[in-house]
């Protein structure tokens, strides 16, 4: 509390993390951006030898201080400024969240937590995978199938091989005639089973499409596996969002996308490669376009 003239101006402390909570957020997620379409890495060496780089930042869940994003006057101040209420961010998206916290819900942030802590888990011991470091087996013309893909029916379709560019293996979707350029870093495993049937290549992350874009894109996660990933990785949007975007489409509900697909809809995927689903108040609905 300080005195200004005859004001009496109270000093609200927000609950700040720790600098042994910020190495815990870090080390969780493996320093790298818990945001599923970025898991950039956040820090490295400086030139001096002796020093490195941070570009991560442990950002809120919930505010640190009334008035802040998402801020939740029930939590006590050690849950607050606890690791449970903290999430590992590049600095682009710890101030992207903070700056739009109604597309950033803070179902959205713990989402992306779980999610980045158990991939880091999954990979925690095991060698990572680099260009050249094992021997790909595809002939230039083979026909190939790739996953995993979202949308997932596109598993079923078969590519060629185009070109062995070096670090990049290029192949063509032969039902449209699009080109993917996939280093082979990101290519985790080949099944060959000769002639008779394409051969199966495993990625890393994804291939994805982005409806914003109109064309496919690697993205570094894989969707969920089972019933859950089945329309990709999805974030929580408000009604207006679309709107705002100048996206033309409409939610439905989940359980009506199998039909609509049929009728010529499609899902919707924001230039981040998630699809857009908005909670409401009855049951969750994900945004479908009748346009790719």
């Amino acid at each position: 509390m300080k005195v200004e003239g005859e004001r009496v101006v109270l000093s609200v402390m927000g609950d700040d993390f720790s600098e042994a909570v910020k190495r815990v957020l870090a080390a969780r997620v493996a320093n790298r951006c818990s945001d599923p379409g970025c898991r950039a890495i956040t820090s490295g060496p400086q030139d001096d030898p002796a020093k490195a780089v941070n570009v991560g930042v442990a950002a809120h869940i919930t505010a640190a201080s009334p008035g802040g994003p998402r801020y939740d006057p029930d939590l006590l101040p050690d849950e607050r400024s606890g690791p449970g209420n903290g999430i590992w961010l590049c600095q682009n998206h710890a101030k992207l969240v903070d700056n739009d916290p109604a597309r950033f819900p803070v179902e959205v942030l713990r989402k992306w937590k779980t999610d980045a802590e158990a991939e880091a888990r999954d990979r925690v011991g095991k060698a990572a995978i680099s260009a050249g470091s094992s021997v790909i087996c595809i002939e230039p013309g083979a026909r190939v199938r790739i996953g995993p893909i979202v949308p997932r029916q596109h598993e079923q379709s078969d590519f060629s091989l185009e070109e062995d560019k070096g670090k990049y293996l290029s192949f063509k979707k032969i039902d449209s005639a699009r080109i993917v350029d996939i280093p082979k870093s990101f290519i985790e495993k080949v099944h060959s089973f000769g002639n008779s049937q394409p051969a199966i290549v495993e990625l890393s992350g994804r291939i994805q499409w982005v409806s914003a874009k109109r064309r496919f894109e690697l993205l570094p996660d894989k969707p969920p596996s089972g019933p859950a990933g089945a329309y990709g990785i999805g974030k929580n949007v408000d009604f207006g969002y679309p709107a705002q975007l100048g996206i033309v489409g409409s939610f439905a509900r989940e359980e009506r996308l199998p039909l609509l697909l049929t009728q010529g809809w499609y899902v919707y995927y924001d230039s981040d490669g998630t699809y857009l689903r908005w909670p409401g108040p009855d049951v969750d609905q994900i945004l479908v376009c009748n346009w790719v």
